[in-house]
């Protein structure tokens, strides 16, 4: 097992992960990525015109080894 830093960024703020998480490999961690940027987008997405929210992956080295970001643009005609 390998520990795992998640590092969020929106619009407004950003947080950065000085605990991390276990993983048993960086797969595994990038998955885990991706499945808390679809949970912020699902809490801060209803009523949003503009939004931005990118989850940054570093290993236990700290070294960022994978980003994923979701964008957001919604507008009335």
């Amino acid at each position: 097992m390998e520990r795992y830093y998640f590092d969020l960024y929106n619009s407004e703020y950003c947080q950065v992960d000085d605990q991390g998480q276990l993983f048993a490999d960086r797969q595994r961690a990038g998955l885990e990525a991706l499945r808390i940027l679809q949970d912020i987008a699902r809490d801060e997405a209803p009523g949003a015109e503009q939004l931005k929210i990118t989850v940054k992956l570093r290993d236990a080295k700290k070294v960022q080894i994978f980003e994923a970001s979701l964008i957001l643009d919604s507008a009335w005609t």
